[in-house]
């Protein structure tokens, strides 16, 4: 039986462990873009709680879409029934933009900061809606 001296077992140890070296994997689209899908998944269950909230006046309505209100608003919206017709349109896509935004963010930021960005602007609009409204005085 033939015996190996250590440099020889070291040697051989070594020669071994040339595997290739895999570069960081990117993540996948669901990875990246799950927020956009949570936004879309949520919209048709936020259109059902505001006409529930409807119900308890546009306070409450002003908590969930505040950015319709806004575009209601005399001194913001733009005139006519333009206003109407694009604060229809941003009842459906409000959940998907703030999804948008948050997978924007996630790419160079953490999650947290983007779910705290979202819920800040989200609540910018209603203290905005508030102020307008007249109720702050």
């Amino acid at each position: 039986m033939a015996v190996t001296t250590a440099p020889a077992r070291e040697k051989r140890s070594t020669s071994g462990n040339t595997r290739k070296r895999k570069g960081k994997k990117k993540p996948g689209w669901l990875a990246v873009w799950w927020p956009l899908l949570l936004g879309i998944a949520v919209t048709p269950f936020a259109i059902h709680a505001a006409s529930i909230m409807a119900l308890a006046g546009p306070g409450a309505l002003a908590t969930l879409y505040p950015w319709v209100l806004l575009l209601k608003n005399p001194a913001l919206g733009p005139g006519g029934g333009l206003g109407d017709n694009v604060s229809q349109l941003l009842m459906y896509i409000q959940f998907p933009l703030y999804g948008l935004l948050m997978a924007l963010i996630l790419r160079s930021k953490s999650l947290w900061f983007s779910l705290g960005l979202a819920a800040g602007l989200h609540c910018l609009a209603i203290a905005a809606v508030f102020l307008l409204s007249g109720h702050a005085s």
